[in-house]
């Protein structure tokens, strides 16, 4: 129970930041292309908690589905940033991102999944 509270509340967070008015953001400008790294981050993070949220679920070849499912909440994101009028825009770089988010997330699942089966 507590990994699912875990996944939701990630969940939440990334869907706050998303939405969050650009006005209300510190703008820092880190290096260029610095913002794909933290929109990737956030995903794996996100690939990672559902993985380990409902590893049964997402064994074998089921292992896509989760791509699958950060591919949409990504679009969903970047869809309701442009069709909202917050100071936000729609990105395909940044969908492009975060779905790329996950292959980190998923190889730290696998590799996790590694140490600890004996």
């Amino acid at each position: 129970m507590l990994k699912k509270i875990a996944f939701f509340t990630y969940l939440l967070l990334i869907t706050t930041l998303s939405l969050w008015p650009s006005d209300g953001l510190p703008d820092i400008a880190l290096f260029p292309g610095a913002d794909k790294i933290i929109h990737a981050g956030m995903y794996a993070g996100l690939t990672f908690i559902l993985f380990w949220a409902w590893p049964a679920r997402f064994s074998d070849k089921k292992q896509l589905f989760p791509l699958l499912a950060v591919f949409l909440w990504g679009f969903l994101m970047e869809f309701l940033q442009g069709f909202t009028h917050l100071g936000r825009t729609f990105d395909m770089t940044d969908e492009l991102a975060n779905t790329l988010g996950y292959i980190p997330g998923w190889i730290c699942w696998i590799w996790i999944k590694r140490i600890n089966t004996p």
